[in-house]
């Protein structure tokens, strides 16, 4: 018989294989979050979803400016141990006529300490991972899927969560994107409940580019992966269990204000699937 090590690496490489297969038509965002999933267990999310912007930040100057897209995602958490998950993510884009897979993350992130409080614990974690374009898609102009940037992301994580179910996470974190897009720094706070019949949180993410150029700036841009992207981006997510290993989520995000981005409302939805 198979060791429960060599299943496990059979099972990851076999969902390393499925997420490049899958990178031809499928997309999916997300970083990490402050729950660990349990050594052997394996969630897999699918999902789409769009967002429509009828204005855009010319560095931070507003313009008329309508942009539609839309994504299919895919998203997957591995809890390779205890105090070990990683993260796989592949996305699809669609702007006006243009598509195209984008960037492609893989994450890791551990448990550092554990501390059991009166009412609940209060843990530490690091992350760190590495995204990148997995296409040469159009980085110009109003259909432009994105930067191709290559970003090594670091990133602290402190989670509580109480004896009935809250939580409140925050995440800061540095990202080092190769040249000529400009580095950043990002801070999330999400606070919200989980149960084993719901979850439900509500978010804030900011990011704020060191430098970088503006678009219709001066000195004017060579190419749009120059420019410097910040934001204000609030949000918030549903999940729902439907069976013991299904569920399903909906979310939205709104971007209050930003500078080199478009202003608009997103709304995606999807399933997840569980097994361990």
């Amino acid at each position: 018989m198979l060791s429960n090590r060599l299943i496990l690496f059979i099972r990851t490489y076999l969902i390393l294989l499925f997420v490049i297969f899958f990178s031809n038509s499928a997309h999916s965002q997300g970083r990490v979050d402050g729950f660990y999933k349990g050594k052997g267990t394996t969630e897999i999310v699918l999902g789409g979803g769009a967002e429509y912007a009828k204005t855009y930040y010319a560095g931070k100057t507003k313009i008329g400016f309508t942009r539609k897209i839309y994504n299919a995602n895919l998203f997957i958490a591995i809890g390779l141990f205890d105090k070990l998950d990683v993260y796989l993510s592949a996305p699809y884009i669609v702007v006006n006529s243009v598509r195209s897979i984008q960037d492609g993350s893989v994450f890791f992130k551990y448990r550092i300490t554990d501390t059991k409080l009166t009412h609940g614990q209060l843990s530490l974690s690091i992350a760190a991972g590495f995204s990148g374009n997995l296409a040469p898609y159009q980085t110009e102009g109003g259909s432009a899927i994105g930067q191709q940037a290559k970003i090594i992301d670091l990133r602290p994580l402190i989670h509580y969560f109480s004896d009935k179910g809250w939580f409140a996470t925050a995440q800061f974190a540095y990202n080092y994107k190769f040249e000529p897009t400009p580095n950043a720094f990002n801070v999330t706070i999400k606070l919200g409940k989980a149960t084993s019949k719901y979850y439900v949180d509500i978010w804030y993410d900011y990011q704020n580019s060191i430098g970088g150029l503006d678009y219709r700036g001066t000195p004017s841009p060579s190419s749009f992966k120059e420019l410097g992207v910040d934001y204000h981006k609030i949000g918030a997510t549903y999940y729902k269990t439907i069976a013991k290993r299904l569920g399903g989520f909906i979310g939205g995000s709104y971007l209050l204000t930003g500078r080199n981005i478009g202003k608009g409302t997103s709304v995606n939805l999807g399933v997840v699937i569980k097994s361990n």
